[in-house]
């Protein structure tokens, strides 16, 4: 059976370090460890749920990720999976202890569950647990050779000062996995901490090399280079990641920076104002997301900080929180219409109309649900649709301009 769990990035760019973990696994009964023999095999309608489960997860549908594990504890009880992923959803909503006692109850069913001790070692680092994080990727070594229990001890053995064991363990992932870029970077980053800019800028590049559309691993070998007076070089990594993250405060800084040592001023000028202008809205960020960090369970710290980044342009991030936001609180509207509204962002209709349904179903008196309902019923090439919804925001809004101009623009029904 295929592996469905696969190793996921916690990609946090403001959080230097915490943004190398990974979590591991899989739901498997095979191609990994054995499975122990408390547990039965995992039966096809187990696996569909638990797949199904693991789609919820990568879109942020936590309610339903829930739910579909919930189904699959009914009926194999005793499944090592089902907790694992479980601990996986809580980890992704920053509830951590909860996570850490899924992946217990995950290690009590199968002690050599792939990824389980790993993961719990990710939990303690995020909560500067670090020599506890320490040991647990050690045990997860013992069951499992694998780069990425490796790559985790280095991270937390930089948080402890202990530079020549993090340069150990990056090493180490590195003998067993040569093109693990993660592992290039969080040596790259120890380099730099170190004073050596020539091996920081070597170890990034090769990162950049064996995942050449990571943004984060380009910024770095452009932000190196700006640094050694290659400016020319530079220019390229740099605008690669302001194309992909126009929110970066570092790419337009440095940006800014190169092309003011080559002479070209006002191309210089408007970065550099840019800059300012992120790093201004970064600070906010970076509040924002301790506040959610400490206050996991808060659903407006959520909110207020996923607003901040709609603000900064990083829409799927801004997803992610908005959906924590949701989960905690799923009937607050102002959420789900904010979930609308990041949909059109990305431009998923579809999910805009699934969502703003989902408003009106809650609440038929909301004029604004109605009144967008109405414009991607129109785009959507549905007329009548966009005449009953725009028709239905008038009843409750009946001052609503916008309704009567778009009511005004239909052709005359059949």
């Amino acid at each position: 059976m295929v592996h469905i769990i696969r190793a996921l990035l916690f990609c946090r760019p403001a959080l230097r370090w915490l943004g190398l973990l990974l979590v591991l696994g899989g739901l498997a009964a095979c191609g990994g460890a054995e499975p122990e023999a408390v547990e039965r095999p995992m039966s096809p309608g187990v696996q569909r749920l638990l797949y199904r489960a693991t789609e919820a997860l990568q879109q942020h549908a936590f309610e339903d990720a829930f739910a579909l594990v919930d189904s699959a504890a009914a009926q194999a009880p005793g499944l090592a999976d089902v907790p694992f992923l479980r601990g996986r959803i809580y980890a992704e909503l920053a509830r951590l202890d909860e996570a850490e006692a899924a992946y217990r109850q995950a290690l009590d069913l199968r002690p050599t569950y792939p990824g389980a001790w790993n993961n719990l070692g990710n939990t303690a680092h995020r909560q500067q647990r670090y020599s506890e994080a320490i040991s647990y990727y050690q045990r997860e070594l013992a069951a499992h050779p694998d780069p990425r229990p490796w790559r985790g001890m280095g991270q937390s053995y930089v948080e402890l000062g202990k530079t020549d064991s993090a340069r150990y363990a990056f090493e180490r992932a590195l003998a067993l996995d040569s093109t693990f870029a993660q592992a290039h970077f969080g040596l790259a980053l120890l380099l730099e901490d170190l004073g050596d800019a020539d091996g920081a800028l070597s170890a990034a590049r090769r990162a950049a090399a064996h995942e050449p559309g990571n943004p984060e691993y380009a910024y770095y070998v452009g932000a190196y280079l700006v640094q050694q007076g290659r400016q020319e070089e530079a220019l390229g990594y740099l605008q690669s990641v302001i194309e992909a993250w126009p929110w970066h405060q570092g790419a337009h800084y440095n940006l800014g920076q190169a092309l003011m040592r080559l002479g070209r001023t006002e191309e210089a000028r408007a970065f550099q104002e840019r800059a300012e202008t992120l790093r201004t809205l970064q600070a906010q960020i970076s509040h924002h997301e301790n506040t959610a960090r400490v206050q996991p369970t808060d659903p407006y710290a959520h909110a207020g900080l996923a607003s901040l980044l709609r603000r900064a342009g990083r829409y799927n991030d801004a997803m992610h929180a908005y959906q924590v936001a949701l989960f905690l609180d799923p009937a607050n509207l102002d959420f789900r219409n904010n979930v609308a509204v990041l949909y059109l962002l990305q431009r998923d209709t579809t999910a805009a109309i699934r969502t703003f349904e989902q408003i009106v179903r809650a609440d038929s008196t909301h004029a604004h649900a109605w009144l967008n309902l109405g414009s991607l019923y129109a785009l959507s090439s549905q007329p009548e649709k966009a005449r009953t919804a725009w028709r239905t925001a008038l009843r409750f809004d009946p001052t609503n301009e916008l309704a009567h101009r778009s009511l005004a623009k239909l052709p005359p029904p059949d």
